[in-house]
């Protein structure tokens, strides 16, 4: 395996673990993650696989859910998002794939909840309702969507300068 594909599948995994600590409510890696695979892994295979690989992961020992089906869906969207970025990583393109991802995300994931979780009445305004309700946890994932993008993006810039073989590909 080559050392880039190796480097980049170990950060995804060991950042992932961050779920296991305790941690506020929507405030994860998981989205920086997707959006880090999709922008650096070589294949669209490893792209989709590896962070999709580390949420199950990390979900076997944390537990499943009734939403798992609409996380991953989302998870395999972002990954698509950062490669829609690979060659072309800067700032503007990591803010405007961070504000994206959340947003498809929260759309995602609640609407997930209302259709399937019996907790709003599937109306318009059960819809509505879903929404408004899930609207405090939305600024965790926005805020750690940017956080740990930088830690990612930043980290990764930095290692390919220091070691001229990270850049082969």
């Amino acid at each position: 395996m080559h050392i880039k594909i190796l480097l980049i599948a170990s950060i995804i995994f060991l950042v992932s673990l961050t779920r296991l600590v305790p941690h506020l409510p929507n405030f994860t890696p998981i989205l920086a993650l997707a959006l880090f695979g999709g922008a650096y892994l070589p294949s669209k295979k490893t792209a989709f696989l590896i962070p999709v690989s580390a949420m199950f992961l990390s979900d076997l020992i944390l537990g499943f859910h009734s939403q798992i089906y609409a996380v991953y869906g989302c998870i395999l969207i972002l990954s698509f998002l950062g490669r829609t970025i690979q060659n072309k990583i800067n700032i503007r393109n990591l803010i405007i794939t961070g504000i994206s991802g959340s947003l498809i995300f929260f759309i995602v994931t609640n609407f997930s909840v209302w259709l399937g979780d019996n907790l709003y009445p599937l109306t318009l305004n059960g819809l509505i309702q879903c929404y408004v309700m899930a609207i405090p946890f939305f600024h965790n994932t926005l805020i750690s969507t940017f956080i740990f993008l930088t830690i990612l993006f930043t980290g990764y810039s930095f290692a390919e300068k220091k070691y001229q073989v990270l850049k082969k590909i």
